[in-house]
């Protein structure tokens, strides 16, 4: 098992992507604090976890306020003693055309998106420091990379990431302590279900990715593991694309139809 004896601590972990690498980690030996302001999800993926053989606890949590972030934290160390693993999964998106966006919808995407994993990598580089290793694990987007429509605050968050990633992982330098980013494309997640479930958007949009397909949740879960684990010891400051091959060309339509 990849994560044996790791403690790892994911927010937003109660559904989506979270909950699929919980899941991953679980299955991979991993203590997972599934971290959620929605507690009756985290908890149902904790018992998820704990019905496969796994070890899992559900602790509620709101990333964007500094209190909850640091009992959450408190909790979690006291339950296991350590945290090796934090994954910065949490997160919330306003789609308005710019001119709609209001001061509190910009507030809130910065809040969520790009404070909360400030707040959260501070409050829990102490143990990792202590323990003398650690791996955070940013959730970014293709959002990082481009723009797109009606999501400026989103958009501004999500590239804002990928910044704080590098920035942490210099700073960081010479502690053992890895810092990265993973960042989704079209992902049939709950986040994007009106797209995914839609008969105009959920056939034509997956149609645009090299795979031609949707990409799920559990496709984020393998890189999630990778990126926790040993094997990515070399790895840091790095950012992980995982769209289908979206930002990768650009094609007109029809071009990939065979």
């Amino acid at each position: 098992m990849k994560l044996a004896g790791k403690v790892t601590l994911v927010t937003g972990g109660g559904r989506g992507i979270g909950e699929a690498i919980c899941v991953a980690y679980g299955a991979e030996g991993a203590a997972v604090a599934v971290a959620d302001r929605d507690t009756d999800g985290a908890r149902r993926v904790v018992e998820r976890i704990r019905g496969a053989g796994g070890t899992a606890t559900a602790v509620e949590v709101d990333v964007a306020r500094s209190e909850s972030v640091d009992a959450m934290v408190k909790a979690v160390l006291r339950e296991h003693g350590r945290i090796d693993v934090l994954v910065n999964n949490a997160g919330v998106r306003t789609i308005k055309g710019f001119l709609e966006h209001t001061e509190e919808d910009w507030n809130r995407m910065l809040a969520v998106n790009l404070t909360g994993p400030f707040l959260c990598s501070k409050a829990v580089l102490p143990s990792m420091l202590e323990t003398g290793k650690g791996k955070i694990i940013n959730l970014a987007s293709i959002a990082s990379f481009t723009g797109r429509p009606a999501r400026a605050g989103y958009v501004a968050a999500k590239s804002g990431l990928l910044g704080l990633t590098r920035a942490m992982a210099v700073d960081m330098a010479g502690r053992n302590i890895h810092v990265n980013a993973i960042a989704p494309g079209l992902i049939a997640s709950p986040f994007n279900a009106s797209f995914a479930e839609a008969a105009d958007t959920g056939p034509a949009w997956g149609k645009e990715t090299l795979l031609g397909r949707w990409g799920q949740p559990e496709d984020i879960a393998g890189a999630a593991v990778f990126l926790a684990s040993d094997d990515s010891d070399f790895v840091n400051g790095a950012e992980i694309k995982i769209d289908g091959g979206w930002l990768a060309a650009k094609t007109r339509s029809g071009e990939l139809d065979h």
